[in-house]
């Protein structure tokens, strides 16, 4: 005798049980909360529960595998064992069940039932299921606008991340595509352009265009200079353009440069590119102020020269520029007139699909970074920051980034001098540096490029454009960041003074205020600061502090603070800028610290000493922005009177050049410097 198999139905319903005292076969024993009913209409119970089974009513219980095959299995079977088994043999002799068989009504040669029976089961139900939402996800789901291989329409840039809006086919698909061999930094924002097959070929990273080889990227065409504001000058946008490097600025004697560039001009202009010389930039002999500039150089090569400190090239692509700076006659060409430009073979493109800024100064030199660039940006700056809202972008800054190829980290952790300047005057609001990949076969393009011509301020010829107002303010943020000691204005130093006398007068009769007050009168005193540039190896100024030793001795100068600096080059640059605010006067050896002349304050004289001085800090427009005099003392002239100011030079040819001062002639100096400052 075959045991009754235990049958499970998934109902929900809540139609009471009206034959509960009758006993089921397939009752569940000890379960109350049984949902099994008997038949409660004309269809027969199994149906019933069939019927039951298709609605959304079905609960989360499941039946073992065994009792769904007796469930499905013969309808004469499982007849047989209920009349026979009644139960499982706990009810062998109760009586039969009066209902038509499931075979009389179903019988299985109607329309292969047993088939059906079998689909509706719950694991073939839930497969089905299954299925059903993963058709209708792939028929539903959105399609993506990238490109469709072997396709000629038009699409969206925007939407594929590629320029021009479409890619050059390629046939040779690859299995494991290789996206770029850029690094992808964990934790930073991670955005990549997927699509067709061809577009491993391509990869964007932080809104930036990473292309494997020059000629994956499609042809684009440059546009400008414009001028960004026609009433300042200075600042150019570029569209579509690249950069290159100047390497042979870096081997320029005496005077290396770290801020040349060169800047390739894309055109499909024929004329262009049957020019053999169109890839070769101009010398760098010559000035350029305007894109348009006549130079003696066009003559050869063909084409504009640019800018200054921005040398034009000109190419159809990115593939033609490097085919053509390889040819022998141009390459020996461009290392005559020190124009050598890296990348050299370029097999990496960065394409920066934002605004950037191009951050051009010569690191060598912070005079010349001061007025080749800064003085060119602060109308500038004072414009995009009195613009900026602070609401999350970079309110009136026209890029998000800036590019740096003079010193690399310059906004991000350089301590260089210019570099801390920019940082501490909030330069280019929030705007991120670009990392840059020091090697000779990436080349660095832009969409959008904002050029801050070099030089174009340099001797402040561009009246009414870098004023007092402007000038004055921008020397505020730099005395608040650094915490300079001493106000930057005559007035305000002397509103200062009237209120620690005030103090004073109130503490009047106390002996140790009495003593501290003539403390503070010492230091009060006139301070000037001497620097002999003893460690450089150019201008150095012998035996300055032997003249300094007797000028100490002399009861003239007892009023007067000699202090000496050993080494500029070893102070921070907030220890530089609060040895120039604290001073009076500064005389020093020529170089390249007098730029500090910012920090110092109202007033202040500055002499500069030398066998031949070329000052940018001398510059008159300069000192009146400050109030300061100057004062510039070179050789002596053969004959000259033994009391002038000057100052006897040896040529040690490549160690520099050093000097000596008598002292008579130092003497007359201070007393000149000192009669100065009384003015």
């Amino acid at each position: 005798m075959h045991k009754q198999p235990i049958l499970l139905r998934r109902t929900g319903s809540s139609l009471p049980d009206t034959n509960a005292a009758i006993p089921i076969a397939d009752e569940t024993p000890g379960r109350r909360d049984s949902s099994h009913k008997r038949k409660l209409s004309g269809i027969p119970l199994d149906a019933e529960a069939i019927i039951q089974r298709a609605s959304v009513q079905t609960s989360l219980e499941q039946i073992a595998d065994e009792e769904e095959g007796s469930f499905c299995g013969d309808p004469d079977s499982l007849r047989t064992e209920q009349l026979v088994g009644g139960g499982g043999g706990n009810n062998n002799n109760g009586p039969s069940s009066s209902m038509p068989e499931f075979s009389e009504v179903f019988p299985d040669n109607q329309g292969g039932w047993s088939s059906l029976k079998s689909l509706l089961t719950s694991r073939a139900v839930t497969g089905t299921t299954l299925f059903v939402m993963a058709v209708t996800f792939v028929l539903l789901r959105p399609h993506s606008s990238t490109i469709e291989e072997g396709s000629g329409s038009n699409l969206n840039p925007a939407a594929t991340g590629v320029i021009g809006g479409a890619l050059n086919s390629n046939n040779n698909h690859n299995n494991n595509p290789q996206v770029s061999s850029k690094e992808i930094t964990i934790g930073e924002e991670h955005q990549e352009t997927v699509g067709a097959p061809m577009e491993h070929h391509v990869h964007e990273y932080n809104k930036i265009q990473f292309f494997d080889s020059p000629d994956k990227m499609k042809p684009i065409y440059s546009k400008g200079p414009i001028l960004w504001d026609e009433e300042m000058g200075g600042l150019h946008m570029f569209e579509n353009v690249c950069l290159t490097n100047n390497v042979d600025a870096l081997r320029y004697r005496p005077d290396p440069d770290t801020g040349l560039r060169g800047l390739i001009y894309f055109t499909p202009d024929e004329s262009i590119a049957k020019n053999s010389k169109r890839c070769v930039p101009c010398s760098n002999k010559q000035s350029m102020e305007n894109w348009e500039d006549a130079n003696k150089d066009r003559k050869v090569v063909g084409h504009k020269c640019g800018m200054t400190g921005l040398h034009a090239m000109f190419a159809s692509s990115v593939g033609d520029w490097s085919d053509c700076i390889m040819e022998e006659d141009n390459t020996k060409l461009m290392e005559e007139w020190g124009q050598t430009q890296s990348p050299v073979n370029v097999s990496t493109i960065h394409f920066f699909q934002e605004p950037a800024f191009a951050l051009q100064f010569d690191a060598y030199d912070n005079q010349k970074s001061l007025f080749d660039m800064l003085m060119t940006y602060l109308p500038h700056w004072d414009k995009f920051l009195g613009g900026s809202r602070g609401d999350g972008d970079n309110g009136g800054f026209p890029f998000s980034s800036v590019i740096s190829h003079s010193l690399q980290g310059c906004l991000s952790h350089s301590h260089d001098w210019f570099c801390e300047i920019l940082h501490q005057m909030y330069a280019f609001g929030e705007a991120k540096e670009i990392p840059w990949e020091d090697n000779e076969n990436t080349l660095y393009c832009y969409r959008e490029l904002y050029y801050n011509q070099v030089g174009y301020q340099r001797n402040l010829d561009h009246e009414g454009l870098v004023t007092r107002e402007v000038f004055g303010e921008f020397r505020e943020m730099l005395f608040r960041k650094f915490g300079l000691p001493r106000r930057r204005t005559v007035e305000d130093r002397l509103e200062e003074l009237e209120y620690e006398k005030a103090q004073g007068k109130k503490n009047e009769g106390d002996e140790n205020n009495a003593d501290d007050a003539d403390g503070e009168d010492d230091d009060n005193g006139t301070k000037i600061i001497f620097y002999d540039n003893k460690l450089s190896e150019q201008t150095v100024w012998n035996q300055m502090e032997s003249l300094i030793s007797k000028a100490r001795g002399l009861e003239k100068y007892q009023n007067i603070k000699f202090v000496t600096q050993k080494d500029f080059n070893r102070l921070s640059v907030a220890q530089q800028a609060r040895k120039f605010n604290e001073a009076d006067a500064v005389i020093m050896a020529h170089g390249q610290h007098m730029a500090n002349a910012i920090f110092a304050v109202d007033g202040t004289s500055f002499v500069e000493v030398g066998c031949k001085v070329e000052s940018l800090i001398g510059n008159p427009r300069f000192m009146k922005l400050m109030d300061g005099k100057y004062k510039a003392v070179e050789k002596c002239t053969e004959g000259g009177d033994d009391g002038s100011v000057c100052v006897a030079c040896n040529d040690d040819g490549d160690d520099g050049v050093k000097f000596t001062m008598t002292p008579g002639a130092f003497e007359k100096l201070i007393d000149d410097v000192v009669a100065s400052l009384q003015q």
